[in-house]
């Protein structure tokens, strides 16, 4: 074959011309050089858009998001990528409510959790999908029959973070999960469950998973616009910016489903602030429903649709940016019940922005001024200032204030944390069990403030006053040393409600951080105790407990109580909270499950229902038959009427179950609803399920003076 069949001889002269001398080389007249056509070539090039390669948007991951999932789920990822089936435990409230699945299929699958899984089988897998592991359940698992690698689901309920870690050790961890999606909050920002019970629960979360080298992703709860939306739409902002924080803190992955940026686009041109929030209002409301008989409203399957998308995203890319910022932003005691909050915002955009922020209610703070438009030109800033109203003290060190800033058709809750100052006032106390006598409350007084406090304060107890001065450098706290005789007496009432009332004087200017305090004395067995009002009023409905070696008794004497059935056919509701654990680990922090009974007025069985497999406490992990349990309301020849409540010693199986022991002890809590009234053994600003929110009873007849102490 000749030479020149194998390379063109366009190439042949190129090269022979190459190897010329510079001096021999001729070339034709009117032909540019080889020079002039290699110049003209790069400058062509220079003028060519810059090529791009976009990454693939499935199976193929971004060198960012590769670089993401390895730092904070390098153990998932790896399952991922080799196609292999990923457990997820889902622990919800009712958030996860309101989706409905087609074709009978389990609803969480159109729920937000169910739509982030499809998005993650979507990106790793060719084939396979979502099931949903919930045992006992009439839905179909799966929305399609396909086989290949899946991610299961497996849902676990819980109504506040306080039962996070008791649900996740005992139901949670039965399926040998790789991954913990903690999608709670929305409830205790409802309710109201204390910042700090909230914030232990995560990070206890947190820890157990760890502690069984499980990874965790936190999904921020949904907004509330239940009207008047002004009241509800920053329900929850506390709870989510708290979990934010924690997340950060504890290095796991956080996203924030209440990022109304990524759930409506309000329309142009709404400059007024009065004008924009109904309208915003009204858009996100048109994404919820409420269920028959609940009074809160849930997610529509469009909602979760989103919020399963913003989980995905916040996941695999972090939160999309704003063209503005918050900073620098910090607040200031300005009187008895005044706060102003300051702050810088900033455009951080290309072009100019009119930003409308409108300050929004929440339960401690009411805005009262401030100026709720600025424009910003490109890279431009402005001071905003905001006065809020504060009814009483701030129970927490720090004031979480959402702000809603609205620019064009974006809109989102910023949600700005400030430390209270100059001086502000936390509890180290908490819940003490068994008390005996002399109590120190826990007051520790801090200044946040960046300049000395030399201040006075003083403590009325039940007309007995303390008195004292502390000299506070900047940033720094101190605890008075303070002995309150609680007058624990044979003949004390079961329940005392007190004030602790403290007032701080810093230059004359004086501040009421009063406190609670409530006194339970330790139960026993055949005793009766008269149930109360939140108030502290007492009632004549009175329970006392029973036990033998073989059940568990309480009964409940209705007096003065009038049942009749209401519209859904209930006269009554009672929850029956049990902390069986045994004596050193009940007075560690933990959480029950309520046992929840319900019935109507005439003589009969009760409804008992189903048991949470961690009812008696955190570690406790059985499922129970609810039938076991037996409820009876039955009337007396003098009259009287008993509700009788019986369960098997063997249902506490953790428990030493010494009678006759003072220090075989059972946290315990009765709720009776009836006859529009609300009573209990012990109330409590802490989850109803909290632990530390119950009172003791000891397994005798002859309880020692002891009590339990909450200040709250």
């Amino acid at each position: 074959m000749p030479f020149s069949r194998l390379i063109p001889l366009s190439v042949l002269a190129a090269t022979f011309a190459a190897a010329q001398p510079a001096s021999e080389l001729v070339n034709p007249p009117g032909k540019p050089t080889l020079d002039q056509l290699k110049a003209a070539a790069i400058e062509a090039e220079t003028r060519l858009p810059e090529a791009k390669s976009d990454p693939k948007g499935y199976f193929d991951l971004s060198d960012a998001r590769r670089e993401r999932l390895t730092q904070f789920l390098p153990r998932t990822l790896l399952k991922l990528e080799r196609r292999e089936r990923v457990h997820i435990v889902v622990l919800g409230d009712s958030m996860l409510g309101g989706a409905q699945a087609e074709g009978g299929a389990d609803p969480l699958l159109a729920a937000f959790p169910g739509v982030f899984a499809k998005y993650l089988a979507n990106q790793f897998y060719f084939t396979g999908g979502v099931r949903v592991a919930r045992p006992g359940s009439t839905f179909a698992p799966k929305e399609r029959a396909v086989i290949g690698p899946e991610i299961v689901l497996q849902p676990v309920a819980a109504a506040s973070m306080v039962q996070a870690t008791a649900a996740l050790t005992s139901e949670g961890f039965q399926g040998m999960p790789d991954l913990v999606l903690v999608a709670l909050g929305f409830e205790d920002g409802l309710s109201g469950t204390p910042l700090a019970d909230v914030e232990s629960g995560l990070r206890g979360v947190i820890g157990a998973a760890r502690a069984k080298r499980i990874e965790v992703v936190v999904a921020g709860p949904m907004l509330q616009a239940a009207e008047p939306a002004e009241a509800s739409l920053a329900l929850t902002r506390g709870v989510s910016s708290l979990l934010q924080e924690v997340s950060a803190d504890e290095k796991v992955l956080f996203a924030d489903l209440g990022d109304l940026s990524r759930l409506i686009a309000p329309p142009e041109g709404l400059s007024e602030a009065h004008r924009s929030f109904p309208v915003i209002a009204r858009q996100y409301q048109t994404l919820l429903h409420v269920e028959p008989g609940d009074s809160i409203s849930l997610a529509t399957n469009g909602l979760h649709q989103a919020m399963g998308a913003i989980l995905f995203e916040d996941i695999m890319d972090g939160a999309p940016s704003v063209p503005w910022e918050i900073t620098q932003a910090a607040g200031r005691s300005t009187g008895a019940d005044k706060h102003q909050l300051t702050a810088a915002l900033k455009n951080t955009g290309q072009t100019p922005l009119v930003l409308n922020v409108l300050p929004l209610l929440t339960t401690t703070c009411k805005p009262q001024d401030a100026s709720p438009e600025l424009q910003l030109p490109p890279g431009g800033g402005e001071n905003l200032s905001v006065t809020y109203t504060l009814p009483q003290a701030p129970d927490d060190t720090v004031l979480r204030l959402p702000l809603l800033v609205i620019s064009g058709s974006q809109a989102r809750i910023q949600d700005v944390t400030v430390p209270v100052v100059p001086l502000s006032v936390a509890i180290t106390s908490r819940t003490t069990f068994n008390h005996e006598g002399v109590f120190n409350p826990g007051f520790d007084i801090i200044n946040a403030d960046k300049d000395r406090a030399v201040c006075a304060w003083t403590l009325d107890f039940q007309g007995r006053k303390f008195t004292g001065k502390l000299d506070l450098a900047a940033d720094s706290h101190e605890s008075p040393d303070l002995k309150l005789d609680l007058g624990l007496k044979a003949d004390a009432p079961y329940r005392q409600n007190l004030a602790l009332k403290l007032q701080i004087d810093l230059g004359g200017q004086k501040r009421d951080f009063t406190r609670q305090m409530e006194i339970v004395r330790n139960l026993g067995l055949k005793q009766p105790v008269p149930l109360s009002t939140a108030d502290g009023g007492e009632s004549a409905v009175t329970i006392r407990f029973e036990a033998d070696s073989q059940k568990l008794f309480l009964i409940c004497d209705l007096n003065g109580l009038d049942l009749v059935d209401d519209d859904t056919g209930r006269a009554f509701d009672a929850t029956l909270n049990l902390d069986a654990r045994r004596y050193g680990q009940r007075l560690t922090p933990g959480a029950t499950a309520g046992i929840r009974i319900h019935g109507k007025a005439a003589d009969g069985d009760a409804t008992v229902e189903k048991l949470a497999v961690w009812a008696f406490g955190t570690g406790y992990a059985a499922n129970y038959d609810e039938k076991e349990i037996t409820a009876r309301l039955a009337s007396m020849p003098d009259g009287k009427r008993h509700l009788t409540i019986s369960l098997p010693r063997a249902y506490l199986y953790d428990h030493e179950w010494a009678l006759g022991n003072g220090n075989s002890q059972l946290g315990v809590n009765f709720t009776l609803r009836a006859a529009g009234r609300r009573l209990s053994l012990t109330h409590s600003n802490r989850h109803p399920d909290d632990a530390e929110s119950l009172a003791v009873l000891e397994l005798t007849d002859k309880p020692t003076l002891r009590a339990t102490v909450r200040v709250e």
